[in-house]
C-alpha cells in the first residue's frame, strides 16, 4: 500500500493555485535580473556573434568566475552569471542552455557541446504545491557534455568523463566514465588516459 502512495498523490493532481515563487539562495535582486535578461537575450541567446573575449568581460560583470580563453558560441543561455564558475579553455557550443538557480562548476578544458542542456533545479512531481528544489552541477577538468545531452540537479561529471550526443545524466560520473544513453550512475564503459 505505501508503494501506491506516491501515484495515489499524483493522481490527485497539483494544485498549481497554492503554487508560490520559490525563495532561491543568494539570488540578486529583480533589477539585477532583468538587466542580465536583457544583455543575456541581445547579446547571448541570439545570433549576434560577438568575440568571446567581450562575452567572458560580460558574464564577469554579472558575477560569473570565468576563467581565461572562454568560447562561447551564439544563441547560449545562462540563467544566472552570477552561479557560474568556469575553469581556462571551457568550450560552451552554440544552443547550450545552462538553467542554473544554483552553482554550475565547469573545469578547466571542458566542452558543453551544441544544444547540451545542464539544469539545476526542478520541481517535486509528488508535491501538491509542485515545490521547486535544486541541487549544484559539477563537471570537472577535461569532461564533455556531448551535443544535446542533459545533465540533471546534482550531477557531477568526473575528470575526462564523456556524456555522449542526446544522452541523459544523473549522478555521479567517475573519471574517465564514457556513457551514451540515458545512466544514472553507473558507467557503461570506461578508458584511460
Amino acid at each position: 500500500m505505501t508503494a501506491l502512495a506516491p501515484l495515489r498523490r499524483r493522481i490527485a493532481g497539483v494544485d498549481l493555485a497554492r503554487y508560490a515563487e520559490p525563495v532561491i539562495p543568494g539570488n540578486r535582486g529583480a533589477l539585477w535580473r532583468i538587466a542580465w535578461h536583457l544583455v543575456s537575450a541581445l547579446l547571448f541567446q541570439s545570433a549576434v556573434v560577438l568575440p568571446a573575449r567581450s562575452k567572458a568581460a560580460l558574464l564577469r560583470a554579472f558575477g560569473a568566475r570565468i576563467g581565461k580563453g572562454l568560447v562561447i558560441k551564439p544563441r547560449v543561455t545562462i540563467k544566472y552569471p552570477w552561479f557560474l564558475e568556469a575553469g581556462d579553455h571551457v568550450w560552451l557550443g552554440e544552443g547550450v542552455w545552462i538553467d542554473n538557480h544554483t552553482t554550475v562548476s565547469i573545469g578547466a578544458d571542458a566542452c558543453i557541446s551544441q544544444g547540451a542542456y545542464l539544469f539545476t533545479g526542478n520541481h517535486d512531481w509528488n508535491d501538491p504545491l509542485f515545490a521547486f528544489f535544486c541541487r549544484p552541477i559539477t563537471v570537472a577538468d577535461g569532461a564533455w557534455v556531448g551535443a544535446k545531452a542533459i545533465v540533471c540537479p546534482g550531477s557531477e561529471l568526473g575528470r575526462l568523463a564523456v556524456v555522449g550526443a542526446g544522452g541523459v545524466w544523473r549522478g555521479r560520473a567517475e573519471a574517465g566514465c564514457i556513457s551514451a544513453g540515458v545512466a544514472s550512475p553507473e558507467p557503461q564503459m570506461r578508458w584511460s588516459a
